[in-house]
């Protein structure tokens, strides 16, 4: 097929678990650095049956007239808060799109774009008003789809050996985050409302922390590590931060950062320090950390994290397609973080 060829005779098929694991075995041959290929279909089979995932992660498969696969990704739902220009913020149903992948034997054929635009009108038949990804490679396919790239940065700290845990930052693990995750949801439209210009931001759940926490467990069996408990901190003034691991990279990912002031902001740096040292992890990562927008009260300037070299991101893209044509796309993206990786 190319890209003005006839798609008629081709078809949107949800996976079938045999084809889902056919597809998983490509993904370990795109993606599986640091994986060994049991390890990775182990990690990826915990995945899709964790509790965040087991009822709304779905593979799509573009196929062929002889029903072969030529084009796969990954859809889960998600939850977000938009803003209008005068500052009314209400919760959307939206999905995120993760690990588009065709064979390299079939790119250049337009497969890509075919999967994508079956998909967008079937997601947005189900009601949902918005579709995100984070795109390492082919910003130009998404941007002909529609979707709006924003532009992130990432603040990077080194860790050296002798970091150790602030004595007034607490340690957080998986039990400790629901009630902060609700409170976050609370505070959002508050500080998302005050924007001039369309807005979105995602409202965590506690389910996706404990996703994270499983891709972090899964690093652990495949460098033979202990499993790490601790997934995050809180400071001496109430804030706190998330993080997470992963096998591909020898970096600790903050997921959240939550500091309400500039010494809990401190004692949260520290805190990850310690932790990435823990782990055998040679730097910290805040993502889009310096942004200037003005609207995000845990990213003023002094409840930044101390220490880091800020630089621009050139993967892992964050993107936006907003499907409700009533709506003018966000022209601000609160919240990219690690939160909202895939």
């Amino acid at each position: 097929m190319s890209e003005t060829g006839d798609t008629e005779a081709f078809a949107l098929v949800q996976a079938t678990p045999k084809q889902r694991a056919q597809r998983w075995r490509l993904h370990h041959q795109a993606w599986g650095d640091g994986f060994a290929i049991d390890d990775f279909l182990r990690r990826e089979e915990t995945l899709a049956t964790d509790d965040f995932l087991r009822d709304v992660l779905r593979m799509w498969l573009l196929v062929d007239p002889d029903g072969e696969p030529v084009a796969s990704c990954e859809t889960y739902a998600c939850e977000l808060w938009a803003a209008d220009a005068e500052g009314r913020a209400e919760r959307v149903k939206g999905q995120t799109i993760a690990s588009v992948l065709v064979a390299p034997q079939l790119r250049q054929q337009g497969h890509a774009t075919e999967l994508l635009r079956r998909l967008g009108a079937e997601l947005r038949f189900e009601g949902n008003s918005a579709l995100t990804l984070y795109s390492d490679v082919g910003p130009q396919l998404y941007r002909r789809l529609g979707y709006l790239l924003h532009p992130a940065r990432e603040s990077v700290l080194r860790v050296a050996s002798s970091d150790r845990w602030p004595l007034r930052a607490t340690e957080l693990g998986l039990a400790d985050v629901a009630d902060l995750l609700h409170q976050q949801v609370e505070r959002t439209p508050s500080w998302l409302g005050v924007t001039t210009a369309p807005a979105v931001a995602e409202a965590p759940r506690a389910e996706r922390i404990e996703w994270f926490r499983v891709r972090a467990r899964a690093r652990a069996w495949a460098r033979r590590l202990p499993e790490p408990h601790v997934i995050g901190a809180r400071g001496p003034d109430g804030g706190w931060v998330l993080w997470t691991s992963d096998a591909a990279e020898t970096v600790l990912h903050v997921l959240l950062w939550r500091p309400e002031s500039a010494q809990d902001a401190r004692m949260l740096t520290q805190a990850a320090a310690a932790q990435a040292v823990r782990e055998g992890l040679t730097h910290v990562v805040w993502w889009d950390a310096d942004r200037d927008t003005g609207l995000d009260p845990w990213h003023e300037p002094n409840r930044r994290p101390l220490g880091t070299v800020d630089r621009t991101r050139d993967k892992g893209l964050p993107m936006i397609a907003w499907l409700d044509a009533e709506r003018p796309m966000p022209l601000i993206w609160m919240g990219i973080e690690r939160f909202g990786w895939a």
